[in-house]
């Protein structure tokens, strides 16, 4: 049976102090029993609205108490909520371990709860970073709490990531932009009041995105594997993918065959990471891959296109498949986007085309690909020299 659960401020009159305040208790009723939790807080009953069942908001002070309990309850409601869609018991002993743990809330508690509010939202991927990220900041402070998160703790743990842990560049970034907006949640739930992210900038590595050249894709493309060798034929077909489409892994193993479109032939997918349209052309060679799991599978459209193979598992697979195309390049899945992107820049593609096939933002993500090699500033040079060659 469901059970139903609910959330109001009271005071308790019974329990009147000598300066004439009463305590402000919340009741909570879990299906058919209720009790009273302590909020914390206290008001004289005169400042009380009976009707509303909060602070009378005729200053300032009881402003600021009614929109502290009011996001008590609304936290409350969305904790609840959480665990119902997630299959998780709602009992009332669940119920008073949240008040209990909201009264004296710890930045690592709220960090733990905040990754549970977020299990239905972001990527497993996503979710390990920020575990990740609470690991790292238990590290380097294991009283750390919301009080402590000033400009000055920031650079301190900046030279941990960089001294004591010896992070690169990247990682910090990382780590600074998983810390950065876990402060953005606290400060949206009344937790903190300022992020002092505000006054630190955080350095981002300088890209080296590695890529195949167009000759070293056909290398991997003619390269012969044996037919019993599923294993490595199919990393070789989903590598290939992403190189003829510019997908990302996790766009790549989900694509469905309702996202498939013919006249002309396309993909339509919603891209996992920004949950943005994309509509990718296919070239001659994509769809060919697809043809061949066509015949391997039952066609229906929420079926997956391609096989399906845990990133890690891939990526020692591409390991091998480099070794014998003769490639020496240290390459992962994701490089075969920066392929695609890179091949593109090297055929001619006119950039803002390229913006919209890859489904960025800013046309200046896009330009990062857009590094000139020497010959192509003679062959420019050569163009315009030849457009003046006839005059006179």
């Amino acid at each position: 049976m469901k059970l139903t659960f609910s959330v109001r401020s009271v005071i308790r009159l019974d329990k009147m102090k000598q300066d004439g305040n009463c305590p402000i208790h919340f009741s909570v009723r879990v299906g058919a029993i209720t009790t009273r939790l302590s909020s914390g807080k206290s008001i004289n009953p005169k400042d009380w609205d009976d009707k509303n069942n909060c602070p009378k908001k005729k200053d300032k002070y009881l402003q600021l108490l009614a929109t502290y309990l009011n996001k008590k309850e609304s936290g409350f409601e969305t904790f609840m909520l959480t665990r119902e869609s997630l299959g998780k018991s709602i009992t009332l002993n669940v119920a008073m371990d949240y008040f209990r743990d909201n009264t004296k809330v710890s930045l690592f508690k709220f960090w733990e709860q905040q990754i549970d509010l977020w299990q239905l939202t972001k990527e497993p991927n996503t979710l390990k970073s920020y575990k990740s990220g609470l690991n790292v900041i238990r590290e380097f402070n294991p009283k750390l709490n919301f009080g402590d998160l000033s400009y000055d703790c920031i650079q301190k743990f900046d030279l941990f990531l960089r001294k004591v842990r010896s992070n690169s560049t990247g990682g910090c970034f990382t780590k600074h932009k998983i810390l950065k907006a876990m402060i953005n949640q606290a400060i949206m739930k009344g937790y903190m009041n300022e992020n002092p992210y505000r006054y630190f900038k955080i350095k981002s590595a300088v890209g080296n995105r590695k890529f195949l050249s167009i000759d070293e894709v056909k290398q991997i493309m003619v390269l012969e594997i044996p037919a019993n060798n599923g294993f490595l034929n199919r990393v070789k077909d989903l590598f290939l993918f992403s190189c003829f489409t510019g997908l990302r892994y996790s766009d790549v193993v989900n694509v469905r065959w309702e996202n498939i479109k013919s006249e002309p032939e396309r993909i339509e997918i919603q891209v996992k990471k920004t949950d943005k349209p994309l509509t990718i052309p296919l070239s001659s060679k994509a769809i060919e891959i697809l043809d061949k799991y066509s015949k391997l599978t039952i066609k229906s459209p929420k079926s997956l296109a391609l096989p399906k193979m845990a990133n890690q598992v891939i990526n020692r697979g591409i390991k091998e498949l480099m070794e014998l195309a003769g490639i020496t390049k240290s390459i992962s899945f994701h490089c075969a986007r920066h392929t695609f992107a890179s091949n593109h820049v090297e055929a001619g593609t006119y950039m803002p085309h390229l913006k919209d096939l890859l489904g960025h933002t800013n046309i200046v993500q896009t330009q990062i690909y857009a590094k000139t090699l020497p010959a192509d500033l003679y062959d420019t040079m050569d163009k315009l020299n030849n457009m003046y060659k006839h005059v006179g």
